[in-house]
């Protein structure tokens, strides 16, 4: 059994949800979404010098959205809300150097694995357990909600040690970079970088979820 963390602040992931218990990899969207697909280039398939300058074409994953606000902060660009009015980000520091690890990341991945997915275009789940639940947590704390997913359709998936990542991040070390991208394991911490789509499997849980997503403001269908 696999798990999802959820964000149900996130409008489109919560819009997707109550039309369907879907979630989607941007190759997989584009496979049946017309309108993506006229647009969609796989981050694989980009030069290593448009995804530096943050130039990613297709739907955004929740991380690649990250990684484009890291990016526009590391410009110095204003990033304005809806109204027009200029946002501020408490933690811009965070977020550049969420910028820089995975820009590093996927360097790497081009020289030591290049056929697995890119972390900037995939979907992350993790396989059920005490442990993986708390490094979800420790990830997320109360910000996601984590449900019991499948899944339903892979164009490409990797099983990579997430401490490895964790041990890259904090230290530079490259070697870490690298040895996440050959499947090493370091503690354990096991997610699957997925190309593809997932179904959530438990009706309860998405009916939680979606009520979540009512509670941060977001106009959702009522449920049935």
């Amino acid at each position: 059994m696999l798990i999802h963390a959820f964000d149900p602040t996130d409008f489109m992931v919560c819009h997707n949800l109550a039309i369907q218990p879907l979630i989607m990899s941007p190759s997989c969207i584009a496979s049946v979404d017309q309108g993506v697909q006229a647009i969609h280039m796989r981050v694989e398939d980009l030069s290593l010098e448009a995804v530096r300058e943050g130039q990613l074409y297709s739907a955004l994953t929740p991380r690649a959205r990250v990684f484009l606000l890291g990016f526009m902060l590391s410009r110095r660009m204003t990033i304005t809300d809806g109204y027009g009015s200029q946002r501020g980000w408490s933690s811009e520091d965070l977020l550049i150097r969420i910028y820089g690890a995975e820009l590093q990341m996927e360097e790497v991945r081009r020289r030591v694995a290049p056929t697995a997915p890119s972390r900037l275009g995939c979907i992350w789940v993790a396989e059920e357990g005490p442990a993986s639940r708390a490094m979800l947590s420790r990830m997320f704390g109360t910000d996601r909600r984590i449900v019991s997913v499948a899944i339903v359709h892979s164009i490409n998936l990797l099983r990579a040690d997430a401490s490895l990542y964790d041990r890259f991040a904090e230290t530079g070390d490259l070697n870490a970079a690298e040895l996440y991208w050959q499947g090493h394991e370091l503690n354990g911490h096991w997610e699957i970088l997925l190309d593809g789509a997932i179904r959530i499997t438990s009706d309860d849980e998405l009916q939680m979820l979606l009520q979540d997503c009512r509670d941060a403001g977001h106009c959702m269908p009522s449920p049935t």
